[in-house]
């Protein structure tokens, strides 16, 4: 129970069928065949959501017709057999809908779920071939459909145990145009802070088109709370696009319209458009497959409950005390909700001691104005550098997760210096002093 807390001084232990649709048909129109990648970049029971978005994201490519083998699933797979599951071998995307979780075929799991694979996908890697791995064989002509779930903040989006940058990424991106390992690509992105990926950094001129659960500078929404199953069972975005796919005719309805659609359904926060935003004129089956679906699982009649991601954690912990009878557990689920509240603070406050460090070291002059303003992410380049020294100096941000929200100070750092490489090596050695002094050995085992 609560494996995701291993929190200080409390500290706790935390197969798919057949492929539906394999008699499905599928449609190749005017050339090009479709191929996608659907990534869930977080592990443990609270975030179930993400791979329920990931496996219905599954279910819908298929039964539009997408084959199985064009379809590359990144997922750590350690919910639908997860002890805290009481659904053994289930995962479900909505209160009483169907089983999302049936017949999805894996390709990285696990440890396997990691940025490097992620981009080795995009980029056809030989060694990831070699390794017996699938990775991406479309070509000129070919349509790309990325689906991306996870937590996020500004100009990053997480894994289990680590980081992929808005740089990183959209040096992806180029490469593959540069390589043509597409005709055109559509990227769905639910993170939070989304929008900060692709803002400012993706060429319009590429052929790719992508919509974000967020802006740059707000949280994204967990949705569908289940009792029962005691976490959120999506995000409010994906929600939005999945059930929006399951219940429309993919050959008529466009990306725009999609879009559209989106945005009404999301109600707390404000879904984005990036890059060649032409190609939203594109019918959404021309990436998501244009069979028609025989299958619906739209649910009826349910209130999406959205909840902000970032209080996700003590919303589950404190839903469970509400419901808990028995003494024992309501007083562990007090003291975990304690020691979680005890590393945030920690945290936030190790945080502000670092800013005002640097800030005496000449690299800010008001270190709360660094702290209460949000400056946009221009310079990915230089800020990825210090993201990644924060992730391997400081706090690894795929495991303590709540760090993430904290991340825009370090892109106000950045746009507010004008590094040199020499200037930039010599900010990055104070950020190392600061974080040995105030975050380091911290005494926590995650911050969520």
């Amino acid at each position: 129970m609560f494996s995701f807390l291993i929190i200080f001084p409390i500290l706790f232990t935390l197969s798919a069928s057949t492929p539906l649709g394999d008699s499905l048909g599928f449609k190749s129109t005017a050339g090009f065949n479709i191929h996608a990648v659907l990534v869930a970049g977080s592990n443990e029971y609270y975030n179930y959501r993400h791979q329920a978005d990931v496996c219905h994201a599954y279910q819908v490519l298929r039964n539009h017709g997408v084959p199985a083998e064009n379809i590359i699933v990144m997922m750590y797979d350690d919910i639908a057999n997860n002890t805290e599951n009481p659904f053994p071998g289930q995962i479900f995307n909505a209160p009483n809908g169907p089983d999302v979780y049936a017949g999805v075929s894996k390709d990285y799991i696990g440890n396997e779920v990691t940025s490097e694979n992620f981009l080795g996908v995009l980029r056809g890697d030989k060694d990831l071939v070699a390794k017996g791995k699938k990775v991406l064989t479309s070509g000129p002509n070919d349509h790309v459909f990325i689906y991306f779930a996870d937590h996020g903040a500004t100009g990053l989006i997480g894994f289990p145990t680590g980081i992929l940058s808005s740089h990183d990424l959209n040096k992806a991106l180029v490469h593959m145009h540069e390589h043509k390992l597409y005709g055109k690509l559509t990227f769905y992105l639910e993170a939070c802070e989304s929008g900060s990926m692709f803002e400012n950094i993706l060429p319009d001129n590429i052929n790719i088109y992508a919509t974000t659960a967020t802006n740059s500078a707000e949280s994204s929404y967990g949705c569908y709370y289940d009792p029962k199953i005691g976490t959120a069972l999506g995000d409010e975005y994906s929600v939005a696009w999945l059930e929006d796919s399951d219940s429309h005719d993919l050959t008529k309805e466009t990306l725009e319209q999609q879009f559209k659609d989106v945005v009404n359904s999301t109600t707390k926060s404000h879904p984005q458009q990036f890059g060649q935003k032409s190609l939203a004129s594109l019918k959404v089956g021309q990436f998501q497959g244009e069979k028609a679906s025989s299958k619906v699982h739209a649910p009826k009649g349910h209130l999406r409950d959205s909840i902000n991601v970032r209080d996700l954690p003590l919303v589950i912990l404190k839903r469970k005390l509400k419901l808990s009878k028995d003494a024992d557990e309501a007083f562990f689920l007090e003291a975990t909700i304690q020691n979680l509240i005890a590393g945030r603070r920690f945290l936030e406050s190790g945080i502000k001691k670092i800013v005002s460090q640097l800030c005496s070291n000449g690299y800010c002059s008001d270190a709360e104005q660094v702290l209460s303003t949000r400056k946009p992410l221009v310079n990915h380049p230089t800020y990825s550098k210090v993201a990644k020294k924060f992730q391997s100096s400081c706090l690894n941000l795929g495991i303590h997760t709540h760090g993430m929200k904290f991340m825009y100070v370090f892109a106000n750092l950045v746009e507010s210096n004008n590094f040199t490489e020499s200037t930039l090596n010599l900010f990055l050695e104070a950020l190392e002093r600061a974080c040995n002094n105030y975050i380091v050995n911290h005494g926590f085992g995650v911050i969520v």
